[in-house]
């Protein structure tokens, strides 16, 4: 007996959110994919800004630059970033992709922009203070990619996510059949 084709496609289509500037995103628009992915295409996210096209409440990774952008996230601007929150809470898997190593997150040379040396402190504690009710209250995963390795983990996170999701549908899916 011949078993029926899976109705999902072996690989993901990500999608880039249109108000993802040019220069800050992880990758570029591409319809022939790669190895992993189908392609990557430009379309509007109601929360992040990467997601996988098939499974529209999935995955989705929101980049952040650094901790000064996570300062002023959840201090300078935490009104609007709950509302980014609360738009996360749709998605089975969510994820906080930060383009700084934690080592480059805890210098203090990289929060000049608090002010004095021991105000910087606080600006930290209160940013992990953030991270850590985020991820137990939100269930939102945290990750100090580092600049180099943000593009390849977050490809990691939405292809991985995407193919676990389809393993289960395609086992249920032959479930049905049967």
């Amino acid at each position: 007996m011949a078993r029926a084709r899976s109705p999902f496609p072996v690989k993901p289509t990500i999608i880039i959110d249109t108000r993802e500037k040019p220069a800050n995103r992880l990758f570029e628009p591409s319809l022939e994919g790669d190895k992993d992915v189908k392609a990557y295409v430009e379309a509007k996210i109601d929360a992040g800004d990467y997601t996988v096209d098939e499974f529209t409440d999935l995955v989705v990774v929101e980049k952040k630059q650094d901790g000064k952008e996570l300062y002023g996230n959840f201090i300078l601007n935490n009104a609007v970033f709950m509302r980014s929150v609360e738009r996360m809470r749709l998605f089975k898997h969510k994820y906080i992709i930060i383009q700084q190593s934690y080592a480059e997150f805890l210098d203090p040379k990289n929060w000049v922009h608090v002010g004095a040396y021991p105000k910087r402190f606080g600006a930290m504690a209160a940013v992990e203070s953030w991270l850590i009710a985020l991820s137990q209250n939100e269930g939102i995963h945290f990750i100090f990619a580092g600049k180099q390795n943000a593009a390849p983990i977050t490809k990691r996170i939405l292809v991985k996510s995407y193919q676990y999701e389809r393993q289960r549908r395609m086992k249920a899916h032959q479930n049905q059949d049967d």
